[in-house]
């Protein structure tokens, strides 16, 4: 042990197929750090004594896991272990925070953090995750960290209104069977209304698991298992996780796990589409945060419009309205003196799709089939298979631009928010 606590091999290496190491400034959670993995190849007290060590053993070709410590994750800490990723890709990093937020587990996934836990779960999860992510660095080759992995995230879009009834689920199901016909990778679609979710009826899907059993699996470090819980839709191949079927279930949701399983899928998946409760909690401003674009759906009526001009209020003071909100007038041609124009006008808002008023609608969702698929021809599964071919057409342009733009010059997309709730 050197003058600052950084220890020698505490562990053979050539005993495993790749190194773990623990950093944190505090010598006490250090050691506690590495007795909850069952020891650590070596210990360190910052970053550059790391690089430092980790030199010699990336020349050997060795792989390795970096635990970094709540001492590390400050305002800088997701920089920092992004930097670390970026510059020894053989290395998988693994955070170790004292509270882990939506805001921090979102960034800290986005950066190619391999797992995030805070410290109440380390003692019981740490030894698993490490594991975990260690077995992903062996099947990789120990090529976590390109690039080309961070560019095939796939993109998240939800379905939102602040009224039921308005065609917010009608909307989220049809779109994403329009993307899954599309994509040449999984397309997912996420049922967040833990309460009243309709997702499994409108696809016609038997919901033998759901939303809560995938946070489960995640929270017990199971990824792997999320693909497992979810089922086919057999005319689309979409990949279906739906809502629970008691609303009791909702409580043992939380904003965090949400956020896990959304980010979780879209490593694999083009699209991920979630539909969302009508109304507003943190499970809802985090999904909201994340995604590349958010559907505001409304009817012409004024219950409708009225509630949604409320939640758009509530979006832009919380700093989470912007570019990314689309609103998508439902029934647009219904005879109710009430025009297009007026609306968009309350709403300080254009409308970006329309879909107009037809009874293939309702009757496919009798029949628990997506319009699209039950009849492609009607009017409206022409408009909604129309917001599909849009959204996947600006995804493969923007992935394009991502391509062409140096990432020092890619503006940000994502602003911080504050709380609603506590």
């Amino acid at each position: 042990m050197d003058y600052f606590g950084n220890t020698a091999l505490t562990t053979d290496p050539d005993d495993t197929q790749y190194d773990i190491w623990v950093v944190e400034p505090d010598p006490v959670l250090r050691q506690k750090l590495g007795l909850r993995i069952g020891g650590a190849t070596g210990t360190f007290d910052s970053i550059p004594a790391l690089v430092s060590r980790i030199a010699g053993a990336e020349g050997q070709g060795r792989l390795g896991v970096a635990i970094l410590g709540p001492g590390l994750i400050d305002s800088e800490g997701v920089t920092r272990a992004r930097a670390l990723a970026d510059a020894h890709p053989r290395l998988a990093v693994v955070i170790v925070s004292e509270e882990l937020s939506t805001q921090l587990l979102q960034h800290a996934m986005r950066a190619g953090v391999r797992d995030a836990l805070s410290l109440a779960d380390a003692d019981t999860t740490l030894r698993a995750a490490v594991a975990r992510v260690g077995t992903q660095l062996l099947a990789a080759g120990g090529r976590l960290n390109t690039r080309a992995r961070e560019e095939s995230l796939g993109r998240v879009i939800v379905s939102f209104s602040t009224k039921g009834g308005v065609g917010k689920s009608m909307l989220a199901t049809n779109l994403a069977c329009g993307l899954a016909r599309r994509s040449a990778r999984p397309v997912a679609l996420v049922d967040a209304d833990l309460q009243f979710g309709d997702v499994a009826v409108l696809l016609g899907v038997s919901p033998e698991r759901s939303v809560v059993d995938a946070a489960a699996a995640l929270h017990q470090g199971e990824p792997d298992a999320l693909r497992r819980l979810m089922v086919e839709h057999p005319a689309t191949g979409l990949l279906v996780l739906p809502g629970p079927i008691e609303p009791s279930a909702a409580d043992q949701v939380t904003p965090e796990q949400m956020l896990m399983i959304v980010e979780t899928l879209r490593r694999t998946c083009a699209f991920v589409v979630v539909d969302m409760p009508p109304h507003f909690d943190d499970n809802v401003l985090a999904l909201v945060e994340c995604a590349d674009d958010v559907l505001v759906v409304a009817s012409m009526d004024i219950p409708s419009i009225k509630n949604l001009k409320v939640g758009m209020q509530t979006l832009d003071l919380l700093s989470l309205a912007g570019e990314r909100v689309k609103l998508v007038l439902n029934r647009a041609n219904a005879r109710v003196q009430l025009d297009v124009a007026e609306v968009e006008r309350a709403l300080s808002l254009k409308t970006a799709f329309q879909v107009p008023s037809d009874a293939a609608v309702p009757q496919a969702v009798n029949r628990g089939v997506p319009v699209i698929v039950d009849n492609p021809r009607a009017p409206a599964a022409r408009a909604l298979d129309a917001i599909a071919e849009q959204l996947f057409r600006n995804e493969v342009h923007e992935a394009h631009a991502v391509e062409a733009v140096p990432e020092a010059v890619m503006p940000s997309r994502r602003r911080g928010r504050r709380r609603l709730f506590g």
